[in-house]
């Protein structure tokens, strides 16, 4: 053998060394991963982990937290800001009057609220004053640090239920997921690819924001806009095959 084939011949060994190694370590991340997504359990058990969750003040001042509701295998999920007076009395999400706009706005692409996840980036009530939780009109967007606290909770969600498509109802949801600075007018209506830590390893989820169904309790000239984004989300959701 000259020296050429040696030559040949080490970079061949090398190559399928490198082959090798890089295969292995694909498996072991993936092994990894699963494993990381199986320590989240069901949503049942990461609601009952965290049922007395006092990561943040909202803790200590909420009536209920407030989880979420719907299909754990849902293709398309709602994400909102946080509970309000009457989600934080009953633990449910989004049962006030925006709760029912909502339910008119999923109706409206042929879906009932229990073939979908409805949840939030806070879990429990932000209020102005927390000394008058029994006062309705009480409500305020969550701080940096109660979203920061609470957003593992809904990436493992995401994780676990695994969706096609998130629709993010107004700025704070969708800021959260997508890290942009944009205002949601200029956002809403378009699909963003959504990595989560959790979940598929590199199956990219899409995420469309929209307005926020309390914001159009405020300005219902913006419901055509929603209606326009629904359409969108119903019309992706026909290419989308089965879990």
């Amino acid at each position: 053998m000259n020296k050429g084939e040696e030559f040949a011949e080490l970079i061949s060994i090398t190559r399928k060394f490198l082959e090798q190694e890089r295969n292995r370590g694909i498996k072991e991340f993936m092994q990894h991963w699963e494993e990381k997504k199986a320590e989240s359990g069901t949503l049942d058990d990461m609601a009952r982990r965290i049922k007395d969750c006092q990561k943040c003040k909202l803790g200590r001042t909420r009536t209920n937290l407030v989880f979420g509701v719907g299909n754990p295998k849902a293709e398309l999920m709602f994400v909102g800001e946080g509970p309000g007076f009457d989600e934080d009395r009953l633990g449910i999400p989004f049962i006030g009057r925006a709760g029912q706009l909502l339910t008119k706005i999923i109706e409206s692409i042929k879906l009932t609220r229990e073939e979908v996840y409805i949840s939030n980036i806070v879990k429990c009530h932000p209020m102005k004053d927390p000394t008058h939780p029994e006062m309705r009109g009480n409500d305020r967007p969550p701080t940096q640090d109660e979203v920061a606290q609470c957003l593992p909770i809904l990436f493992k969600q995401i994780g676990i239920i695994e969706p096609k498509i998130i629709c993010t109802l107004g700025s704070p949801a969708t800021k959260a997921l997508l890290n942009l600075t944009e205002g949601i007018g200029k956002l809403r209506g378009k699909f963003y690819d959504f990595y989560p830590p959790y979940g598929k390893f590199g199956e990219p989820i899409k995420v469309i924001p929209t307005y926020h169904p309390a914001y159009l309790l405020r300005d219902p000239t913006r419901k055509r806009e929603v209606w326009k984004d629904m359409k969108e989300i119903k019309k992706a959701m026909t290419s989308i095959s089965p879990h």
